[in-house]
């Protein structure tokens, strides 16, 4: 049966892990329940916690398409040390960079009983341990350095996988948006200017013109208003990417808008 995945903020605990005492078809339950899940989110493997059982059970799907079932598993050898970025179910459409064991070797029981060993090394051997984190009560953001957990941090408050940087940078692309609106606001002035002094065939044209700058221009705020909040989100700490200056940029160049409009209404 497909069960819903657990996801954050459920949070794992020792409650969980339970080793499995007993074999029967309370344990094969679950095993094909969490076939079922992965296969039905296409995913690579799954820890019986994610879908709320305690027991001590990982299911992978292995390259073949074949169940790899591990029963109680526990880690007896490891080496190597590398840095892979990791998703996972728990944190949907979220993403980190983590510290893993390149090489790891494990012991677990298969759902006879039996004892079985288990040599796996590079993606396979991440996959491996983190699902053996939710068996331990944990989950892979105690993977990471202190400076990735920060930027997870982050991300999961945003709910975006889009933050890269703590930081302010000097110049963000929603300015470019805004040099934009300004060209355009100074060739709305000058039209105005130049309508004193052109005949009546050319001034309609001059007319149609600006209209279109005006269309423009208030095109250009809308977009500047909701780009300008996405991409703010990506820098938390700088100041200048609150919500608060993003509105009171929005009502200024709204302001120069309605001059530009209204010295077309009056004087053209």
């Amino acid at each position: 049966m497909v069960r819903e995945i657990i996801k954050y903020p459920t949070t794992p605990s020792l409650e969980f892990g339970g080793n499995v005492r007993h074999f029967d078809e309370t344990l094969f339950e679950v095993l094909q329940d969490l076939k079922d899940t992965i296969e039905a989110n296409k995913l690579d493997g799954l820890a019986a916690f994610q879908i709320g059982s305690p027991l001590s059970v990982i299911v992978v799907k292995k390259d073949d398409g074949t169940f790899l079932e591990l029963i109680n598993p526990r880690m007896i050898k490891h080496e190597g040390s590398i840095e892979p970025t990791e998703t996972t179910a728990y944190f949907p459409g979220l993403s980190a960079k983590t510290k893993r064991y390149e090489k790891i070797k494990l012991m677990y029981e298969d759902r006879e009983g039996n004892t079985k060993y288990l040599d796996a090394e590079g993606d396979f051997a991440v996959l491996l341990q983190r699902k053996m984190d939710y068996v331990f009560g944990s989950n892979f953001r105690l993977r990471m350095s202190e400076a990735e957990r920060n930027l997870f941090d982050q991300k999961l408050e945003f709910g975006t996988d889009a933050i890269t940087d703590n930081g302010c940078p000097t110049e963000f692309k929603r300015d470019k948006i805004l040099r934009f609106f300004r060209v355009l606001f100074i060739s709305g002035i000058l039209g105005v200017v130049g309508g004193f002094f052109v005949d009546g065939e050319t001034l309609a044209t001059l007319k149609s013109v600006e209209n279109y700058i005006m269309a423009t221009m208030l095109g250009l705020v809308v977009v500047y208003f909701f780009y300008a909040q996405y991409e703010g989100k990506q820098y938390k700490n700088c100041s200048s990417c609150q919500i608060g200056n993003i509105i009171g940029t929005s009502a200024i160049e709204l302001a120069k808008l309605l001059v530009l409009f209204l010295l077309n209404y009056f004087l053209l």
